[in-house]
Protein backbone atom coordinates (compact mmCIF):
# COMPACT_ATOMS: atom_id res chain seq x y z
CA UNK A 1 0.00 0.00 0.00
CA UNK A 2 1.34 3.34 -1.48
CA UNK A 3 1.08 6.30 0.98
CA UNK A 4 0.40 9.87 -1.51
CA UNK A 5 4.37 10.75 0.45
CA UNK A 6 6.35 7.43 -0.53
CA UNK A 7 8.30 8.60 -3.03
CA UNK A 8 9.57 5.13 -3.80
CA UNK A 9 8.41 5.97 -7.59
CA UNK A 10 10.84 8.20 -7.90
CA UNK A 11 8.11 11.46 -8.33
CA UNK A 12 7.85 13.82 -5.71
CA UNK A 13 4.33 14.96 -4.82
CA UNK A 14 2.79 18.20 -3.94
CA UNK A 15 2.91 17.90 -0.45
CA UNK A 16 6.51 18.20 0.18
CA UNK A 17 6.61 21.25 -2.24
CA UNK A 18 3.88 22.91 -0.24
CA UNK A 19 6.32 21.79 2.70
CA UNK A 20 9.44 24.01 1.38
CA UNK A 21 6.93 26.86 0.37
CA UNK A 22 5.76 26.96 4.07
CA UNK A 23 9.57 26.37 5.10
CA UNK A 24 10.47 29.41 3.05
CA UNK A 25 7.96 31.43 3.90
CA UNK A 26 8.56 30.90 7.85
CA UNK A 27 11.79 32.02 7.19
CA UNK A 28 11.49 34.99 5.30
CA UNK A 29 8.79 36.24 8.12
CA UNK A 30 11.47 35.57 11.07
CA UNK A 31 14.20 37.27 9.08
CA UNK A 32 11.74 40.38 8.42
CA UNK A 33 10.73 40.50 12.36
CA UNK A 34 14.62 40.03 13.17
CA UNK A 35 15.48 42.87 11.07
CA UNK A 36 12.76 44.95 12.39
CA UNK A 37 13.36 44.31 15.92
CA UNK A 38 17.13 44.88 15.52
CA UNK A 39 17.88 47.78 17.14
CA UNK A 40 15.78 46.26 20.17
CA UNK A 41 17.42 42.61 19.85
CA UNK A 42 20.85 44.98 20.37
CA UNK A 43 19.76 47.01 23.38
CA UNK A 44 17.98 43.98 25.33
CA UNK A 45 21.88 41.94 24.52
CA UNK A 46 23.82 44.86 26.34
CA UNK A 47 20.90 45.47 28.64
CA UNK A 48 22.03 41.30 29.84
CA UNK A 49 25.45 41.41 29.52
CA UNK A 50 26.83 44.94 31.02
CA UNK A 51 25.43 43.73 34.66
CA UNK A 52 27.87 40.47 34.35
CA UNK A 53 30.65 42.71 34.23
CA UNK A 54 29.66 44.77 37.17
CA UNK A 55 28.17 42.14 39.80
CA UNK A 56 30.83 40.35 40.99
CA UNK A 57 29.98 37.75 42.41
CA UNK A 58 26.78 37.47 41.03
CA UNK A 59 23.61 38.39 42.68
CA UNK A 60 20.11 37.30 40.98
CA UNK A 61 18.48 40.53 42.75
CA UNK A 62 21.09 43.17 41.38
CA UNK A 63 21.13 41.38 37.97
CA UNK A 64 17.24 42.15 37.38
CA UNK A 65 17.21 45.54 39.12
CA UNK A 66 20.58 46.28 36.66
CA UNK A 67 18.19 44.51 33.44
CA UNK A 68 15.48 47.06 34.21
CA UNK A 69 17.78 49.75 34.89
CA UNK A 70 19.93 49.93 31.83
CA UNK A 71 16.62 49.00 29.51
CA UNK A 72 14.81 52.08 30.89
CA UNK A 73 17.98 54.16 30.68
CA UNK A 74 18.28 52.99 26.80
CA UNK A 75 15.06 53.10 26.26
CA UNK A 76 14.71 56.96 27.65
CA UNK A 77 18.34 58.19 25.65
CA UNK A 78 16.27 57.39 22.07
CA UNK A 79 13.28 59.44 22.79
CA UNK A 80 15.06 62.21 23.94
CA UNK A 81 16.54 62.83 20.62
CA UNK A 82 13.40 64.03 19.23
CA UNK A 83 10.68 64.49 21.77
CA UNK A 84 8.07 66.18 20.38
CA UNK A 85 8.46 63.27 17.54
CA UNK A 86 7.99 60.48 20.34
CA UNK A 87 5.44 62.31 22.15
CA UNK A 88 3.48 62.36 18.81
CA UNK A 89 3.84 58.42 17.99
CA UNK A 90 3.01 57.71 21.84
CA UNK A 91 -0.22 59.43 21.89
CA UNK A 92 -1.58 57.36 19.22
CA UNK A 93 -1.85 54.15 21.23
CA UNK A 94 -1.14 55.55 24.86
CA UNK A 95 -3.73 55.76 27.45
CA UNK A 96 -2.96 58.53 29.47
CA UNK A 97 -1.33 60.58 26.47
CA UNK A 98 -3.98 60.25 24.47
CA UNK A 99 -6.15 62.21 27.25
CA UNK A 100 -3.10 64.54 28.52
CA UNK A 101 -0.44 64.99 26.26
CA UNK A 102 1.48 66.53 28.96
CA UNK A 103 2.55 63.14 30.31
CA UNK A 104 4.31 62.20 26.58
CA UNK A 105 6.85 64.42 27.52
CA UNK A 106 7.26 63.40 31.11
CA UNK A 107 7.33 59.95 30.13
CA UNK A 108 10.82 59.90 28.97
CA UNK A 109 12.02 61.55 32.05
CA UNK A 110 10.36 59.33 33.86
CA UNK A 111 11.80 56.28 32.44
CA UNK A 112 15.51 58.02 32.59
CA UNK A 113 14.34 58.48 36.76
CA UNK A 114 13.23 54.87 37.08
CA UNK A 115 16.74 53.79 35.59
CA UNK A 116 18.43 55.50 37.49
CA UNK A 117 16.91 54.86 40.33
CA UNK A 118 17.45 50.85 39.94
CA UNK A 119 21.25 51.16 39.01
CA UNK A 120 21.82 53.28 42.31
CA UNK A 121 19.12 51.06 43.95
CA UNK A 122 17.08 53.53 45.80
CA UNK A 123 13.83 53.69 47.35
CA UNK A 124 13.10 49.91 45.57
CA UNK A 125 10.00 49.73 46.68
CA UNK A 126 8.70 52.87 45.60
CA UNK A 127 10.10 52.11 42.35
CA UNK A 128 9.11 48.86 41.45
CA UNK A 129 5.40 50.28 42.64
CA UNK A 130 6.00 52.84 39.83
CA UNK A 131 7.41 50.62 37.55
CA UNK A 132 4.80 48.51 37.94
CA UNK A 133 1.60 51.03 37.50
CA UNK A 134 3.51 52.41 34.24
CA UNK A 135 4.14 49.73 32.51
CA UNK A 136 0.89 47.78 33.42
CA UNK A 137 -0.87 51.35 31.63
CA UNK A 138 1.37 51.44 28.65
CA UNK A 139 1.12 47.43 28.01
CA UNK A 140 -2.98 47.96 28.34
CA UNK A 141 -2.84 50.88 25.53
CA UNK A 142 -0.47 48.80 23.57
CA UNK A 143 -2.87 45.70 23.68
CA UNK A 144 -5.65 47.87 23.45
CA UNK A 145 -3.95 49.09 19.51
CA UNK A 146 -3.02 45.55 18.54
CA UNK A 147 -6.16 44.18 19.42
CA UNK A 148 -8.46 47.04 17.23
CA UNK A 149 -5.64 46.43 13.98
CA UNK A 150 -3.96 49.70 14.40
CA UNK A 151 -0.73 49.19 11.95
CA UNK A 152 1.33 51.75 13.70
CA UNK A 153 4.90 52.66 15.13
CA UNK A 154 5.78 51.74 18.68
CA UNK A 155 7.50 54.53 19.86
CA UNK A 156 9.47 53.06 21.93
CA UNK A 157 12.32 53.62 20.72
CA UNK A 158 11.55 57.15 19.51
CA UNK A 159 11.44 58.01 16.14
CA UNK A 160 15.36 57.34 15.59
CA UNK A 161 14.65 53.75 14.86
CA UNK A 162 11.70 52.45 12.98
CA UNK A 163 9.88 49.49 15.41
CA UNK A 164 6.41 48.14 14.59
CA UNK A 165 3.87 48.48 17.10
CA UNK A 166 3.37 44.39 18.11
CA UNK A 167 3.21 41.78 20.97
CA UNK A 168 6.92 42.58 21.53
CA UNK A 169 5.86 46.13 22.52
CA UNK A 170 3.20 44.20 24.69
CA UNK A 171 5.85 42.05 26.10
CA UNK A 172 8.33 44.61 26.83
CA UNK A 173 5.73 46.60 29.02
CA UNK A 174 4.09 43.43 30.84
CA UNK A 175 7.40 41.97 30.90
CA UNK A 176 8.58 45.01 32.97
CA UNK A 177 5.75 45.25 34.97
CA UNK A 178 6.36 41.34 35.93
CA UNK A 179 9.69 42.01 37.40
CA UNK A 180 8.47 44.75 39.24
CA UNK A 181 5.20 42.75 40.48
CA UNK A 182 7.91 39.92 41.47
CA UNK A 183 10.22 42.00 43.28
CA UNK A 184 7.56 43.75 44.96
CA UNK A 185 6.23 40.02 45.76
CA UNK A 186 9.07 38.28 46.94
CA UNK A 187 11.23 41.14 47.89
CA UNK A 188 9.22 43.35 50.25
Amino acid sequence: MKHSHDHSNGKKDCCHEADNISQNILLKKILDTSKSYKPLIIIVTFCLLIPFFQINPFDAQKFMYYIMGYFFIFLSLFKFFDLKGFVDGFETYDLITKRFKAYGYLYPFIEFGLGVAYLAQINLFTVNWITLIIMLVSGAGVLKSILSGQKIKCACLGTVLNVPLSTVSVLENFGMSAMAAYKLIFFF
